[in-house]
């Protein structure tokens, strides 16, 4: 998360370097654990992260490269402990990381059994590349917080309201459950209903936040919002608590909201979920999504919205020529300058032979979104295993989120279409470049 678009503090974090050796494996895991308990994690969370720490680097002890060692680091995100593997490698294979990913019992393979098992017991894990045979392996472990009963009560509230930019954490709690009291959850983070762990995102800085308070200092709004990629932020709300002081309420803090992001080197701010409280004419329209939610609803269109914060001096994005008449259509609408590479597929014969793809399931809102990882000869069969898989939890709304920076995700249109996959949204500036957003049609296989 960059600190031009988000102020950031420095987290406790240690660091290792280990050959890869087994040997060194109970090494790692003993710090994995002792660590993620330094950082706030129960015992039981403690002993999952070990769990995929041991496994993580038993497979790299057979597969990565042996001219450095593995570094692994080991920090408290706020809410979370991370566990990172930086190593070298030629060529990796970590199939057994796929929601949708299944294991022959039979096949003798130790090391994807184990990758199953760390990515069945831990809350996320991810793999991204800093350099052409660098890599990073990370699982993330939550802390346990308790969920709390969302306040539905009418708020009355007394004017004059005013801004509080530095919220103490039990008003930030208040307002939380304000706001999941009186927005559906496709509207609001699912921190809201677990108000301690949302005031400890804010004092971590994963978010930050601002109130409107009115004359007896009770909360009347919020607004949240964080970073996104390398120059943009992304907010929730503005969130208000009484009908009567709506309007005062939510320009208030979108006002208070563009004033702290301007003073940053954000680009742009947007949202996918603004609630209808948002200023009109403050902020331009990126489309819309059609959500059908957890409970078997009739279907939503949320729409997204963006606003410029400074001049875009224009970008090179690619993809393949099937996505190029969406994207100028909407380049051109949007008024952003980019010139729009073709990204031709790989040769299979140069793709590994299996892709990944990183899965965050949001079972409040009935949502899942898909980021290819890896690209491999298999892409089109794992992508339909995840719709599958997905279909299987009960979720319905299945978005997928290309990088347009990345050459190989930009050239995989064909296979998304094939699968169901249509272009919706851009969002500017959400990755290391923009994010084009696809969705499943419901009922595509």
């Amino acid at each position: 998360m960059p600190a031009s678009a988000l102020s950031t503090t420095a987290l406790p974090q240690l660091v290792l370097e280990l050959p890869a050796e087994t040997a060194f494996l109970p090494s790692a895991a003993a710090a994995a654990e002792n660590a993620a308990q330094a950082f706030g994690l129960d015992q039981p969370g403690a002993l999952r992260l070990a769990l995929a720490v041991e496994e993580f680097f038993a497979y790299l002890c057979r597969h990565a490269g042996r001219e450095e060692p593995i570094r692994l680091t080991l920090s408290q995100g706020g809410t979370f402990t991370r566990a990172d593997f930086r190593f070298r490698a030629g060529e990796v294979s970590l199939r057994a990381l796929n929601f949708a990913a299944s294991v022959d019992l039979d096949s003798g393979d130790d090391a994807e059994l184990g990758l199953l098992v760390a990515a069945r017991t831990t809350d996320r894990c991810g793999l991204e590349r800093s350099g052409p045979d660098v890599f990073h392996l990370h699982a993330e472990v939550d802390r346990s917080y308790p969920e709390a009963e969302a306040q539905s009560a009418p708020q009355h509230l007394a004017a004059p309201l005013r801004l509080e930019p530095a919220p103490a954490p039990g008003a930030l709690q208040h307002a939380a459950l304000l706001a999941a009291g009186r927005y559906p959850a496709r509207l609001r983070p699912h921190s809201f209903t677990r108000p301690e762990r949302f005031a400890d995102m804010i004092a971590s800085h994963q978010y930050q936040a601002l109130l409107a308070l009115d004359a007896g200092g009770r909360p009347a709004g919020l607004i949240c919002w964080r970073g996104s990629g390398r120059r943009a932020v992304v907010f929730s709300g503005p969130y208000v608590f009484d009908p009567a002081l709506a309007e005062d309420a939510a320009r208030l803090l979108t006002e208070g909201f563009l004033a702290r992001v301007a003073r940053t080197e954000a680009l742009c701010a947007f949202s996918e979920r603004p609630t209808a409280d948002l200023p009109r004419g403050w902020f331009e329209s990126l489309g819309a999504l059609t959500l059908h939610g957890p409970d078997g609803a009739e279907p939503v269109e949320q729409p997204a919205y963006f606003r410029h914060l400074r001049e875009d001096a224009g970008a090179a994005v690619w993809a393949h020529p099937d996505l190029f008449p969406f994207l100028r259509r909407e380049y051109d609408r949007l008024a952003f300058s980019r010139d729009l590479l073709a990204a031709a597929p790989t040769d299979p014969a140069r793709l590994p032979a299996h892709s990944l793809l990183a899965t965050t399931l949001d079972r409040q809102r009935g949502l899942a979104i898909l980021r290819p990882l890896l690209d491999g000869r298999d892409f089109r069969a794992n992508l339909a295993a995840h719709v599958e898989a997905i279909g299987e939890q009960g979720l319905k709304d299945i978005l997928l989120h290309l990088d347009l920076s990345e050459p190989w995700q930009g050239a995989l249109a064909p296979i998304l279409t094939a699968c169901g996959f249509a272009p919706r949204l851009l969002l500017p500036h959400a990755g290391d470049s923009d994010i084009l957003v696809l969705q499943h049609a419901p009922g595509h296989s």
